[in-house]
């Protein structure tokens, strides 16, 4: 692994003269590349893994293309074409990296993977010794974020947000699990690269932030590469998505790798190709050269190693497969439908999914709360997790909370794990941080959207958005943030239960604390930051304006959030903003 002190001395301050050196330099290595035959397994990799002196037999070695294991002495043999310039290691069940006291890069970030010494020679043998250390993670906790997207931005407040409401939120997962080791993985987008140049905050300078911050982030930090994490200054070629990762591989670690822990199979996922082709103006922010655009989907050559790597575990072992861009989508008839089609991707990946009992896909990227559960794929469910800013912390700079697209408040997620018994909840950076939903009033909602100038321009210049005069008078609207199938919604209104119905709708706690805000400063907002339409918001009719409403919802797992509020409910921030339930 190359050490963020050598790494954070590059310098993108000059980055013009950067860029077009870069270009005419990919151009030859493409060019070469093209003259080249395809790679051959020519150079022989070969070390050690062992635990306190003594070798560990049969841990998986790869370096993400060939596979290997180790023998009875804990050595192991590699022949690699270096095209990735790392060798990793699969975890084995029952033990973490070893990792110096202080070494805290190692310790959060590395140990399971090592860059190669000389990956531009492609026949130069090379050694790779690994230490592992014991550790009893049977029952652990697997804390899933996603899209941290922190660009050291003015406007937001992303980094003092990000260290004020979730390092403290992280910090107290630690302290509330005791002696149960808890571990973290991030579902890609970790940094935002139109700011790598402009604000000079790169992936590199993430994990620094992250490593000078171990007091509060004292977990490991799996990662997974997001489509934001790709270097923007590498011009469009047939190598962009590879040479533009060169500095992701070279201080997070591998694109893709798998590890175990207790009797679970973790599998990370790069799911992003990335293109950056040359945009029609040729006009650019600082330091870029493309449009930053991609392919959403795997690759043959990685779908073959998921295969292989699938190979060596049992069919009874649960599954965690996490990425960045999700599989599935749900969409407003409620229907789950796949959604990485470049390559048919969702069918391919599932279909490999098939033999085990029971997996668990985890994504980001849509910055919304959906889990499905594909009807052909019952052995598998799809955890799309909100931002852990919300909409990048966009409605965080203009009225202090983090919400998502969906009104899901920022957050993450903790999963449970009980040898192969598996459950989780949703936390949120906000308020006592277990708030399951948020409960709306339409009538005072019809008010204020009525009577706000800006949400009445929002309306007639973006065709499409939610008019709520339109619902019936006395509506009471739930947003439940984290709903699958397994859970119960229901409402009271004075100790009499109402019919409830799930709805396609919008919360419009999002275009109060975005949209209006942004609308009155720019005239316009960021469509990909504003309110969209949620698939977890259920319907309830009172009888009169000043009932008393108790909600009630129930999870899979049994555990019961309720709230009771006299009607009628202000429609303000502070009356809707997250508390605690």
């Amino acid at each position: 692994m190359v050490k963020l002190s050598d790494v954070l001395t590059w310098n993108p301050q000059s980055n013009a003269m950067r860029a077009c050196s870069i270009q005419r330099m990919i151009l030859l290595v493409c060019l070469v590349l093209t003259l080249a035959p395809v790679p051959v397994l020519a150079a022989s990799i070969t070390g050690t893994i062992a635990c306190m002196g003594e070798g560990v037999e049969g841990v998986v070695v790869s370096d993400g293309y060939a596979f290997t294991t180790t023998d009875k002495q804990g050595f192991y043999t590699l022949d690699s074409n270096k095209k990735y310039g790392y060798i990793f290691y699969v975890i084995p069940s029952g033990y973490m990296p070893l990792a110096g006291e202080n070494d805290w890069e190692d310790r959060l970030f590395g140990g399971f993977w090592q860059t190669l010494t000389s990956p531009e020679d492609k026949d130069k043998d090379e050694r790779h010794d690994f230490a592992l250390q014991r550790e009893e993670n049977d029952n652990h906790i697997m804390v899933f974020a996603a899209d941290p997207q922190l660009g050291n931005r003015k406007d937001t407040k992303d980094m003092k947000i990000y260290k004020k409401l979730f390092l403290p939120r992280i910090k107290r997962e630690i302290e509330e699990a005791g002696s149960t080791p808890v571990y973290s993985t991030v579902l890609g987008d970790l940094s935002w690269d139109r700011y790598w140049y402009a604000n000079h905050f790169n992936i590199a300078d993430y994990k620094a932030y992250v490593v000078k911050n171990h007091k509060s982030y004292n977990m490991r930090h799996f990662c997974v590469m997001g489509n934001h994490d790709y270097d923007p200054a590498t011009p469009y070629s047939g190598e962009t998505d590879l040479l533009a990762s060169a500095l992701y591989r070279r201080t997070v670690g591998p694109t893709y790798y798998s590890y175990n822990i207790g009797k679970i199979h973790y599998v990370v996922l790069d799911d992003i190709i990335y293109e950056n082709k040359p945009s029609k103006s040729g006009k650019y922010e600082k330091g870029i050269v493309g449009t930053r655009d991609y392919k959403a989907g795997l690759t043959d050559e990685q779908l073959a190693w998921l295969e292989k790597d699938l190979s060596y575990v049992d069919a009874g072992t649960p599954v965690f497969v996490s990425m960045h861009a999700p599989a599935w989508a749900e969409n407003g008839h409620f229907e789950v439908v796949a959604q990485l089609k470049y390559n048919n991707t969702t069918a391919r990946l599932c279909q490999m999914l098939g033999k085990f009992r029971t997996v668990h896909i985890m994504s980001g990227h849509r910055h919304q709360c959906c889990n499905m559960q594909p009807e052909q794929f019952p052995n598998i469910m799809e955890h799309t997790l909100g931002a852990v800013g919300g909409n990048l912390w966009s409605s965080s700079g203009y009225t202090g909370h983090p919400v998502c697209v969906d009104g899901s408040p920022g957050g993450y997620q903790t999963f449970t794990i009980n040898g192969k018994d598996i459950s989780w909840q949703s936390h949120i950076l906000e308020g006592a941080g277990n708030e399951q939903m948020r409960v709306i009033d339409v009538n005072t909602l019809k008010e204020l959207q009525r009577g706000d100038s800006t949400w009445q321009t929002i309306l007639k210049t973006y065709p499409g958005r939610q008019d709520f005069s339109k619902m019936a008078d006395n509506t009471i609207l739930v947003n439940v943030f984290n709903y699958d199938n397994e859970w119960t919604v229901r409402v009271y209104e004075d100790g009499k239960e109402l019919p409830v119905s799930r709805i396609r709708c919008e919360d419009p706690y999002v275009t109060m604390t975005f949209d209006i805000p942004m609308f009155k400063k720019e005239k316009t907002y960021r469509k990909g930051d504003a309110t969209k339409y949620n698939t977890h918001t259920f319907l309830a009719v009172a009888s009169k304006p000043d009932s008393k409403i108790r909600v009630e919802v129930t999870d899979r797992f049994g555990r019961t959030y309720h709230t009771t509020k006299q009607f009628p409910i202000a429609c303000t921030l502070e009356a809707l903003a997250p508390s605690g339930i």
